[in-house]
Order: C-alpha cells, then structure tokens, then sequence
C-alpha cells in the first residue's frame, strides 16, 4: 500500500493509499483530472492526510 501524495499528478487510479491518520482511499481518474484542474494546491489531499471528512 502506497502512502498518499501531496499532488494530484503523483495520484494514480484504482491505486489504494493509506493516509497517516490511518484511512484508505482510492481515486478514479475522472476524479484525479477532477482535482488537478481545480484543486491545484492540494487542499483536499491535505484535509485527507490528516483524516478531516468536513470539506
């Protein structure tokens, strides 16, 4: 299992990762272009890596 990144174009599809506060999550490719094209300082990775679920 993969750690997750800080940047979208480091996320690959249907490749599981595993956060430091422990969950794991996986991303489809049309999510992935989804969060390069708008979400290009990694908020919602970040808010993810620390197991926030609020955004």
């Amino acid at each position: 299992m993969d750690t997750l990144p800080n940047d979208w174009s480091d996320v690959q599809p249907d490749t599981i990762y595993q956060s430091t506060a422990g969950l794991l999550v996986s991303f489809a490719d049309e999510q992935i272009k989804l969060g390069s094209r708008y979400n290009q300082n990694g908020k919602h990775l970040k808010a993810i890596e620390k197991g926030e679920d609020n955004l």
